[in-house]
Protein backbone atom coordinates (compact mmCIF):
# COMPACT_ATOMS: atom_id res chain seq x y z
CA UNK A 1 0.00 0.00 0.00
CA UNK A 2 1.00 3.14 -0.85
CA UNK A 3 -0.06 6.35 1.48
CA UNK A 4 0.23 10.01 0.07
CA UNK A 5 -1.97 13.19 -0.29
CA UNK A 6 -0.52 14.11 -4.05
CA UNK A 7 -2.10 12.31 -6.75
CA UNK A 8 0.62 12.25 -9.20
CA UNK A 9 2.73 10.34 -6.67
CA UNK A 10 -0.02 7.23 -5.96
CA UNK A 11 -0.85 7.10 -9.88
CA UNK A 12 3.32 6.31 -10.18
CA UNK A 13 2.88 4.24 -6.79
CA UNK A 14 -0.40 1.98 -8.57
CA UNK A 15 1.78 1.56 -11.71
CA UNK A 16 4.51 0.03 -9.75
CA UNK A 17 2.01 -2.02 -7.83
CA UNK A 18 0.90 -0.71 -5.02
CA UNK A 19 -2.51 -0.02 -3.62
CA UNK A 20 -3.23 3.56 -3.47
CA UNK A 21 -4.63 5.54 -0.48
CA UNK A 22 -4.92 9.30 -0.25
CA UNK A 23 -3.50 10.81 2.86
CA UNK A 24 -6.22 12.73 4.13
CA UNK A 25 -8.75 10.17 3.64
CA UNK A 26 -11.05 10.07 7.21
CA UNK A 27 -10.63 6.60 8.53
CA UNK A 28 -7.07 5.71 6.90
CA UNK A 29 -5.76 3.09 9.76
CA UNK A 30 -9.35 1.76 10.01
CA UNK A 31 -9.07 0.96 6.11
CA UNK A 32 -5.15 -0.29 6.59
CA UNK A 33 -6.39 -2.75 9.05
CA UNK A 34 -9.26 -3.77 6.37
CA UNK A 35 -7.20 -4.02 3.61
CA UNK A 36 -4.62 -5.99 5.64
CA UNK A 37 -6.58 -8.39 7.04
CA UNK A 38 -5.89 -7.07 10.55
CA UNK A 39 -3.16 -4.41 10.25
CA UNK A 40 0.10 -4.27 8.67
CA UNK A 41 3.16 -5.86 10.13
CA UNK A 42 5.54 -3.26 8.59
CA UNK A 43 5.01 0.25 7.93
CA UNK A 44 7.95 3.10 6.34
CA UNK A 45 7.00 6.76 7.07
CA UNK A 46 9.01 9.16 5.05
CA UNK A 47 6.89 12.02 6.13
CA UNK A 48 7.59 12.79 9.12
CA UNK A 49 4.38 14.36 9.55
CA UNK A 50 3.35 13.63 13.61
CA UNK A 51 -0.55 12.87 12.20
CA UNK A 52 0.42 10.77 9.65
CA UNK A 53 3.42 8.65 11.84
CA UNK A 54 0.26 8.46 14.38
CA UNK A 55 -2.41 7.18 11.78
CA UNK A 56 0.82 4.77 10.66
CA UNK A 57 1.32 3.33 13.81
CA UNK A 58 -2.57 2.78 14.87
CA UNK A 59 -2.53 0.82 11.41
CA UNK A 60 -0.19 -1.79 12.38
CA UNK A 61 -1.38 -5.19 13.93
CA UNK A 62 0.00 -6.46 17.23
CA UNK A 63 3.60 -6.17 17.34
CA UNK A 64 3.75 -4.23 14.07
CA UNK A 65 6.48 -1.94 13.17
CA UNK A 66 7.00 1.39 11.58
CA UNK A 67 10.19 2.40 10.71
CA UNK A 68 10.96 6.52 10.01
CA UNK A 69 12.71 7.76 7.65
CA UNK A 70 12.28 11.28 7.48
CA UNK A 71 13.74 13.93 9.69
CA UNK A 72 12.08 15.36 12.65
CA UNK A 73 12.00 18.89 12.66
CA UNK A 74 9.69 18.81 15.85
CA UNK A 75 8.41 16.58 18.72
CA UNK A 76 6.82 13.93 17.91
CA UNK A 77 3.74 13.50 20.30
CA UNK A 78 2.46 10.21 20.26
CA UNK A 79 -1.15 9.63 20.47
CA UNK A 80 -2.83 7.25 23.26
CA UNK A 81 -2.87 3.65 22.55
CA UNK A 82 -0.58 3.67 19.14
CA UNK A 83 1.91 1.67 20.84
CA UNK A 84 0.00 -0.70 22.66
CA UNK A 85 0.07 -4.65 22.13
CA UNK A 86 4.01 -4.78 21.60
CA UNK A 87 3.69 -1.89 18.13
CA UNK A 88 7.11 -0.91 17.45
CA UNK A 89 8.97 2.19 15.79
CA UNK A 90 12.30 3.15 15.56
CA UNK A 91 14.24 5.79 13.16
CA UNK A 92 16.22 4.52 10.29
CA UNK A 93 19.48 6.39 9.78
CA UNK A 94 20.51 5.84 6.22
CA UNK A 95 19.03 2.60 5.62
CA UNK A 96 21.30 1.26 8.17
CA UNK A 97 22.61 -0.69 5.82
CA UNK A 98 25.83 -1.82 4.74
CA UNK A 99 26.82 -0.67 1.21
CA UNK A 100 28.89 -2.81 0.41
CA UNK A 101 26.00 -5.48 0.54
CA UNK A 102 22.93 -3.37 -0.46
CA UNK A 103 24.41 -1.77 -3.43
CA UNK A 104 24.92 -4.57 -5.30
CA UNK A 105 21.23 -5.95 -3.93
CA UNK A 106 19.83 -3.29 -5.48
CA UNK A 107 21.42 -3.28 -8.56
CA UNK A 108 20.83 -6.85 -9.25
CA UNK A 109 16.93 -5.92 -8.45
CA UNK A 110 16.86 -3.14 -10.70
CA UNK A 111 18.12 -5.25 -13.74
CA UNK A 112 15.65 -7.61 -12.87
CA UNK A 113 13.29 -5.01 -13.26
CA UNK A 114 11.95 -5.62 -9.30
CA UNK A 115 13.70 -2.44 -7.97
CA UNK A 116 12.42 0.72 -10.76
CA UNK A 117 14.50 3.43 -8.69
CA UNK A 118 14.90 5.05 -12.09
CA UNK A 119 11.50 5.64 -11.88
CA UNK A 120 11.11 7.16 -8.69
CA UNK A 121 14.02 10.18 -8.89
CA UNK A 122 14.77 13.30 -10.74
CA UNK A 123 18.22 14.71 -10.78
CA UNK A 124 18.94 18.21 -10.46
CA UNK A 125 21.88 20.46 -10.61
CA UNK A 126 22.99 21.63 -7.39
CA UNK A 127 22.13 25.48 -8.57
CA UNK A 128 18.43 24.43 -8.61
CA UNK A 129 18.22 23.18 -5.26
CA UNK A 130 15.35 25.32 -4.59
CA UNK A 131 13.52 24.04 -7.57
CA UNK A 132 13.70 20.37 -6.72
CA UNK A 133 12.40 20.95 -2.94
CA UNK A 134 9.76 22.82 -4.81
CA UNK A 135 9.27 19.82 -7.09
CA UNK A 136 9.16 17.50 -3.97
CA UNK A 137 6.51 19.38 -1.67
CA UNK A 138 4.38 20.06 -4.97
CA UNK A 139 4.12 15.88 -5.63
CA UNK A 140 6.02 16.55 -8.93
CA UNK A 141 8.93 14.19 -7.69
CA UNK A 142 9.31 11.11 -5.63
CA UNK A 143 12.77 11.73 -4.71
CA UNK A 144 14.87 14.48 -6.14
CA UNK A 145 18.72 14.04 -6.22
CA UNK A 146 21.39 16.90 -6.63
CA UNK A 147 24.38 16.39 -8.91
CA UNK A 148 27.14 18.60 -7.92
CA UNK A 149 28.41 21.45 -10.81
CA UNK A 150 31.56 19.12 -12.64
CA UNK A 151 30.21 15.59 -11.27
CA UNK A 152 30.02 12.89 -13.90
CA UNK A 153 32.62 14.42 -16.18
Amino acid sequence: MAVDRHPERLALAERLGASPLQAASAGLPERIRQLTDGGARYALDTTGSAPLINDALRALRPTGHLGLVARLHTALPLEPGTLDRGRRISHICEGDAVPGLLIPRLTALWQAGRFPFDQLIRTYPLADINEAERDCDAGRVVKPVLIPAGAGR
